[in-house]
């Protein structure tokens, strides 16, 4: 029997020596080794020293002639159905081979420290974990089908000149790592389609030249990181989205960590199931942390997009603080759902977010379309150079910011169309280059402000800038914010669109607050009353459109210094009926109280188009407004001369506003006052004078108390003759004066 300096050589041992002499092809048949079976027979033992030192030393001695198989150039060393006893050492060994294990089953864990190999292949092996700490191989790297049991793969440090291949394999060291590779250079890809692990893969500071494929496989640290690549460089893709093989998703419970990762073309998890890789928050930790996570990766660099839709699921927070992204970020079909971790009540207090996206910019779109999100969605300071989506999206968080998107920056349109928000949306500061569409969505249990003790806004959109549209309109169904619409501030380019929607449910205060808001359209049709108050105070705009639901808001409408220059429907001059119409709308929102700056601005308008007899039924509103409010305000004894002054104005000459009517009271009181003293001729107070007389003089005379025709002094009235004189002289200055206000107005007007 052939000897080595161990022993004899076993049975597995001589078909080994007797394939280096022979060649693979000259090799009698072996049955194949199940790697799982533990009772294989000693035919199939293989001593680790002997194998260390065969291929250590140069396996021609003796005869030996390494094999060339299926067309490879290289030259390979096979050893195939064997049980390797003991500890294949090859540390620091030089071999030109390329070494592949086929059905092999190592009692102990492989030592390949600084090796340098021609290459390394393991098919459907068993082994207790590897030790390749800065292993170097010039071709690919294979284990393929293999199971690694209680142990980690340890390649920090290797550097592979090809691929590196771990497909359909099985790495299970629970709790601790199965694969340790911190700094690992790899040529080419690193693919583990259908990879199964249970512990953690560790591989910061990596440098993949192709894509990290770990598509369809089921990643299991729950609790801890599943995947640790904080640094790595990935010259291709990252994925973990279906495998196209098997069809099957690929399953993360853990952390997938890659913080200041730089992936230079896509990160895929289409379809991806992930579980969160923390325990649930402790009370007392920051509120700035994301205790459950499913994904980390801030200020990661992806140059490509970011795919996270379809069938995507997680159960816990997607955080991609301050990266980058230079194509979109998708997650159209998307769920989140971070409610298993904290009850609602808690959840006031201190949301969890299900997207984390701080200081992110996405040079592409954010698509997320058809979303569901359980958790808050943060994005403070996001650019999106694109279009944001979040059509028919649902947006849990009912009394919390279920969206916190101060300063958001958007190259084109938000479009939430059709959207499902329980909570507030935070858009405080926002940019947004086209247009906001929140057509047909419904804005419901809006956050709860634990220190004013008040309900916040369902839409805060304070000092925005919108380039062209805001649309809070009704279409395939009502729009509906149950809280205030915040538009304080805000510029909108183009129209701010209210029809049809229904605003306010009476916990609040406001309905819509539009305070110093700047637009050229403002439409405000809705459906039906708003329960709160309407505030356009300081607000501008071109064109207004309104209805009477408007003004029937359960907290009126303030409309103090709110300018527009004309309606959307305009007045025609004859329909008094529209203008009497705003006239009690105005009177009804003031309350009671005296505002003459709406009605100033209603005649502006009037004015304006052109309507000068709308504007003047206005404005003698508005003094009749003004005449109210003196006499409440004056003492009780002063109530009805404040009253009978401002009748006799109305009367006579609508303030001012008609002079015209003073020349017709003049001309019946001339005709009254003559024909009176035409039967009635008066006593001269000096007969000696005889003088003539004429009762149309005497009552011009009483009636003009600027001009003196020199007939009052010459007669003396009694009796019913002197009242009659004294109404004369009374009517005169009432009508002049009158008539000099109503002068001076239109003078002023003038200027």
């Amino acid at each position: 029997m052939p000897w080595d300096s161990n022993g004899p050589l076993t049975a597995a041992e001589q078909r080994f020596e007797d394939q280096l002499r022979q060649g693979h092809r000259g090799a009698p048949p072996v049955p194949p080794l199940d790697v799982d079976d533990d009772q294989a027979g000693p035919d199939r033992v293989i001593r680790g020293e002997y194998l260390s030192r065969r291929l250590a030393d140069a396996p021609h001695e003796g005869g030996g002639q390494p094999f060339s198989r299926r067309g490879v150039q290289q030259l390979v060393i096979a050893i195939e159905d064997a049980v390797i006893t003991g500890r294949l050492d090859l540390r620091a060994a030089e071999v030109p081979y390329l070494l592949e294990f086929v059905r092999c089953r190592f009692e102990q864990a492989p030592d390949l420290r600084q090796a340098r190999l021609a290459g390394l292949a393991l098919w459907h092996c068993r082994f207790p974990g590897l030790d390749a700490r800065n292993l170097s191989t010039s071709n690919d790297t294979v284990l393929r089908h293999c199971t690694s049991e209680g142990g980690i793969v340890d390649l920090a440090d290797a550097e592979l000149g090809g691929s590196l291949l771990l497909n359909d394999s099985e790495l299970r060291n629970p709790g601790h790592r199965a694969i340790y590779a911190d700094r690992l250079s790899v040529s080419g890809a690193l693919l583990g389609l259908r990879l199964r692990t249970s512990g953690e893969i560790r591989i910061p500071g990596a440098k993949i030249g192709g894509n990290l494929n770990l598509s369809g496989g089921s990643l299991r640290n729950r609790g801890r990181n599943a995947v640790n690549a904080t640094g790595i460089q990935i010259g291709g893709s990252l994925r973990l989205d279906v495998d196209p093989a098997s069809g099957g998703p690929c399953s993360v419970a853990g952390m997938l960590y890659l913080p200041s990762a730089h992936i230079s073309g896509d990160l895929r998890l289409r379809d991806a199931v992930l579980e969160p890789g923390m325990a649930p928050p402790r009370r007392g930790e920051s509120r700035h942390d994301d205790p459950v996570s499913a994904l980390i990766a801030d200020r990661c660099e992806i140059r490509g997009d970011v795919q996270l839709d379809q069938d995507f699921r997680s159960g816990g927070t997607i955080r991609m603080v301050s990266a980058k992204i230079g194509g979109d970020l998708r997650m159209s079909g998307a769920r989140v759902d971070l409610s298993w971790s904290r009850s609602l009540a808690a959840s006031v207090e201190q949301p969890l977010r299900a997207l984390h996206l701080d200081g992110t910019e996405i040079l592409g779109n954010l698509e997320a379309s058809q979303v569901v999100l359980r958790g808050q969605l943060r994005m403070a300071d996001v650019h999106v150079h694109g279009s944001f989506q979040l059509t028919r999206a649902t947006l849990f968080g009912p009394r919390t910011d279920v969206v916190q998107a101060g300063r958001i920056r958007v190259g084109s349109n938000l479009d939430c169309r059709e959207a499902d928000v329980r909570g507030t949306l935070q858009l405080q500061g926002a940019q947004i280059g086209a247009s906001i569409d929140l057509r047909s969505a419904q804005l419901l249990k809006p956050a709860w402000h634990r220190h004013r003790m008040a309900y916040k806004s369902s839409l805060d959109l304070r000092a925005s800038n919108i380039a062209r549209d805001l649309v809070c309109a009704s279409g395939a169904r009502t729009f509906r914010a149950e809280g205030e619409v915040q538009l304080r501030r805000a510029e909108i380019g183009r129209q701010a669109n209210f029809w049809g929607c229904e605003l306010g449910d009476g916990s609040a205060r406001n309905a819509i607050n539009a305070f110093g808001l700047v637009t050229q359209e403002l439409t405000l049709l809705p459906g039906t009353p708003p329960l709160g108050r309407v505030v356009l105070r300081r607000a501008q705009c071109e064109l207004l459109a309104d209805n009477a639901e408007l003004w029937d808001a359960s907290g009126g409408v303030d409309v103090e210094d709110f300018t527009y220059d004309s309606f959307s429907d305009p007045v025609e001059p004859t329909d008094q009926a529209r203008v009497l119409e705003r006239l009690e709308w105005l009177r009804s929102t003031a309350g009671g109280r005296y505002q003459p700056g709406p009605y100033d601005q209603l005649a502006r308008v009037f004015r304006g188009n052109g309507n000068e007899e709308l504007a003047v039924t206005v404005l003698i509103e508005k003094q009749r407004r003004r005449y109210q409010a003196i006499a409440a305000a004056s003492r009780p004894a002063l109530r009805w001369p404040v009253r009978l002054w401002s009748l006799l104005q109305l009367v006579t000459v609508s303030y001012g506003y008609r002079p015209l009517r003073a020349l017709i009271w003049l001309v019946v009181l001339t005709a009254a006052g003559t024909s009176w003293f035409s039967f009635h001729e008066l006593t001269p107070i000096n007969a000696d004078d005889h003088p003539v007389w004429n009762p149309l003089l005497y009552t011009v005379d009483q009636l003009l108390p600027i001009i003196n025709l020199g007939n009052d002094n010459m007669w003396q009235a009694r009796g019913v003759s002197q009242w009659i004189t004294v109404v004369l002289i009374a009517a005169g200055w009432v009508l002049a004066t009158t008539v000099a206000a109503g002068v001076s107005r239109a003078l002023r007007r003038e200027a």
